[in-house]
């Protein structure tokens, strides 16, 4: 299966091969590799190399290393935290904005509120109306800001609802991104509160069949949290310059 790795940057070379082998299906999740010494052979490399590749390929979430009698690499299904690790990794160095996030949002969610608004079954509008009473009593409760990673669930549930696993991938990444930004630009109960107005405006829309107006209520929501986030960030950014200064 495995052939004999380039001298330049042969960990690399494994880690191209397997993951090949993984992608066209000659490896199967669940399915062990060969030994090591097997591999050793067939790529030409020594065992510090190998190793490095396996370790390399078990942190991008091809593999699993399993210890003890037995053990060895295993391959596995890449997960969705994985794959979005994966490209925050690359995007971190990016300095990816609320502006660039809120494009993606704009093109896929407002789409996503439509298809709902159409093909949601009754218990799929059950869930979501679920989801939205659990932030409403987090925010009542605590009289608090609702938790980013409560807001972000009623968006998640929306592309996962559309069973299309590249809106899914593509916009759980996005979500991320977004909860870690509000975590670290901490927005007030007001903020929640317009997020919990036009959660309920898009639902109503949603519930009611109406196609274009919950596509309408989701665009207006995705500019309003856009608006606020970034003039938050602003916020932050000149009292971090006044606090310097002092």
């Amino acid at each position: 299966m495995f052939h004999s790795a380039s001298h330049d940057k042969m960990s690399t070379h494994i880690i191209r091969q397997v993951r090949e082998a993984i992608l066209k299906g000659q490896l199967l999740p669940g399915q062990s590799l060969p030994p090591e010494k097997d591999l050793i052979t067939q790529f030409g490399v020594s065992k510090h190399t190998l190793r490095e590749a396996l370790r390399s390929l078990e942190a991008m979430g091809f593999i699993e290393i399993k210890r003890g009698a037995g053990g060895g690499p295993v391959v596995s299904e890449v997960d969705m935290e994985t794959t979005r690790d994966s490209i925050a990794n690359f995007l971190h160095f990016q300095n990816v904005s609320v502006r660039d996030l809120s494009e993606i949002r704009k093109i896929m969610e407002p789409y996503l509120a439509r298809l709902a608004a159409e093909r949601f079954s009754a218990q799929e509008i059950e869930k979501l109306e679920e989801i939205d009473r659990k932030c409403r009593k987090i925010f009542e409760k605590k009289k608090s800001v609702v938790g980013a990673k409560e807001e972000i669930d009623f968006h998640i549930f929306l592309a996962q609802a559309s069973r299309n696993p590249v809106m899914v991938m593509v916009l759980d990444f996005v979500n991320s991104m977004l909860t870690d930004l509000k975590t670290n630009i901490k927005p007030d109960m007001e903020f929640s509160q317009h997020v919990l107005d036009s959660h309920q405006k898009i639902f109503e829309a949603i519930k009611a069949g109406d196609g274009d107006k919950a596509q309408e209520c989701m665009l207006a929501h995705i500019c309003d949290v856009e608006r606020e986030l970034e003039a938050l960030r602003e916020r932050d950014e000149k009292q971090a310059k006044i606090k310097q200064a002092v």
